[in-house]
């Protein structure tokens, strides 16, 4: 897979300049906020910090390049982002970034990969109080109640695991590039197999090597997160269903619950 979505598509991804919080040696505090309103189609381009981050959106979506993986971010959930790994953001629909940096005396208790947490009721009032904040918040006993339960709902908070994985192998990358570009693509294993040079069965084992699932189970999970994407900047649902190449409307609503556990239209409202 690329690691640039903008090597993915014509259209006219604004280039962000990297913020100066980046150039600081350290926080100065347990945790600083970053509340920002991201414009459509704005690209940050890829950069690292030698702290964490908690990446949040209140509304939109923000789609996280890592090496680890490509990360789509609804506002029921964050991305963690441990010290030092390198990543780039996409917001092709704009929306309202609400980020939380956090110091590297938490690294242990939040872990040194990259993962989605399942973001409640409660955990989003933190996170959007804490970026009301000033920079330079006063630090008293008060404060650091809250930043320690804050930390506390981060480590007990449940994980999710709808991410892409990074493909290493030459074999599926083309498939991968192609599926990621144009997902409603409805080439069959067999024949890629013809174009890639290698078995279905061969294909189909590396799928699982790499994702941990066969061919057919990761278009259909690549689909579903492209669906937030479009659902969540405006596309009916007959309207993604025919980009994502499904032949009924019942189709996608069907293969999306599958993913999702509910139909799009409860898993918007939610």
């Amino acid at each position: 897979m690329p690691s640039s979505l903008s090597k993915q598509t014509t259209s006219p991804w604004r280039i962000q300049p990297k913020s100066k919080r980046f150039l600081k040696p350290a926080l100065g505090r347990p945790i600083l906020p970053r509340a920002v309103k991201k414009a459509e189609w704005e690209h940050v381009q890829q950069h690292q910090h030698d702290w964490g981050q908690l990446a949040y959106t209140s509304n939109g979506v923000i789609t996280i390049v890592t090496p680890e993986g490509t990360f789509v971010i609804t506002p029921d959930q964050a991305l963690w982002l441990p010290p030092g790994l390198p990543h780039e953001t996409y917001c092709r629909y704009g929306g309202d970034f609400r980020s939380v940096y956090i110091d590297t005396k938490y690294t242990e208790l939040l872990g040194n990969k990259a993962k989605l947490i399942v973001v409640d009721e409660l955990l989003k009032q933190f996170i959007l109080e804490i970026c009301t904040w000033q920079e330079d918040y006063h630090l008293d006993e008060k404060t650091e109640r809250f930043i320690t339960v804050f930390i506390d709902r981060l480590t007990s908070a449940a994980t999710c695991h709808f991410f892409i994985p990074s493909a290493q192998d030459a074999r599926i990358l083309p498939i991968v590039t192609e599926l990621h570009t144009n997902p409603g693509c409805k080439v069959s294993l067999e024949e890629w197999s013809g174009q890639v040079g290698a078995s279905t069965r061969t294909l189909n084992r590396l799928f699982h090597k790499c994702f941990m699932m066969g061919f057919s189970d990761w278009r259909q999970k690549l689909r579903a997160i492209k669906a937030i994407e479009l659902l969540k900047g405006g596309y009916s649902q007959q309207q993604a269903a025919q980009y994502l190449g499904f032949d009924s409307t019942a189709a996608f609503s069907s293969a999306f619950k599958k993913v999702f556990g509910k139909p799009p239209g409860q898993y918007l409202k939610k």
